[in-house]
């Protein structure tokens, strides 16, 4: 198999790498796929090479996000301590490729590499700390500031400065009415920050986007500036 392109697994000496990768198999990930969830996806630990996973805390119909990642992170860390399912719903926002093996094989491995279960700890502390302050950001602050927080999140974690999200997606993602992120997007638009045509978002200028993003986002990217 291919050096792998995950922050995690790059961090394994190389013994415990070959290992865990001998137990895995490459993956596409479709945009809205919903990983970890019953059905063919579920029961498995995805390692990201590319692409964009939002995960959501959710509550009957509704739902907000709590969180992202690319390339730097992992869906399954819950099992270090044990847990095999999450109260969270992961999603893939931007399709990419990734790497799954399933819970059994991914717990095994655990037993035998005191790195892979550090670095599952530290992954694990990092999500609960965005976890945290994405609850405390939705409460705090408003759509037009967290949209552009968000949007430089995906930004940091994407080749590129086109992101595939319709206003919908963006929608769901924060927990808000779409009118409302129409609203904001606009005047982010004619602040001349994005463009935005088709379900496609371009990051225009990201200085002052980050401007235009709450002070959330310095925190977001120190979290990110940790794990890669």
């Amino acid at each position: 198999m291919a050096q792998p392109h995950n922050c995690i697994l790059q961090r394994l000496p190389a013994a415990d790498r070959r290992q865990l990768l001998a137990l895995c198999e490459e993956t596409a990930l479709p945009v809205a796929t919903r990983l970890g969830m019953p059905g063919p996806g579920g029961s498995q630990v995805y390692f990201p090479l590319s692409g964009l996973v939002v995960v959501q805390a959710c509550t009957g119909n509704h739902g907000v996000a709590a969180g992202m990642f690319g390339n730097e992170g992992m869906l399954g860390a819950g099992l270090v301590l044990g847990r095999a399912r999450s109260p969270l719903q992961a999603t893939v926002m931007e399709a990419g490729r990734g790497l799954q093996l399933s819970y059994l094989g991914f717990w095994h491995t655990l037993q035998h590499s005191r790195p892979l279960t550090q670095l599952s700890q530290h992954y694990l502390y990092a999500t609960h700390e965005q976890l945290a302050l994405s609850a405390a950001c939705a409460h705090f602050h408003q759509i037009k500031p967290r949209l552009a927080c968000w949007l430089l999140m995906a930004h940091d974690r994407l080749p590129g400065d086109d992101i595939h999200f319709t206003q919908q997606m963006l929608a769901d993602m924060l927990g808000v009415r779409r009118v409302g992120i129409t609203q904001a997007a606009g005047q982010l638009q004619r602040q001349g920050l994005i463009g935005y045509r088709r379900g496609v978002v371009s990051i225009l200028n990201r200085p002052g986007l980050q401007l235009a993003a709450c002070s959330c986002y310095v925190l977001f990217a120190r979290n990110l500036a940790r794990l890669v």
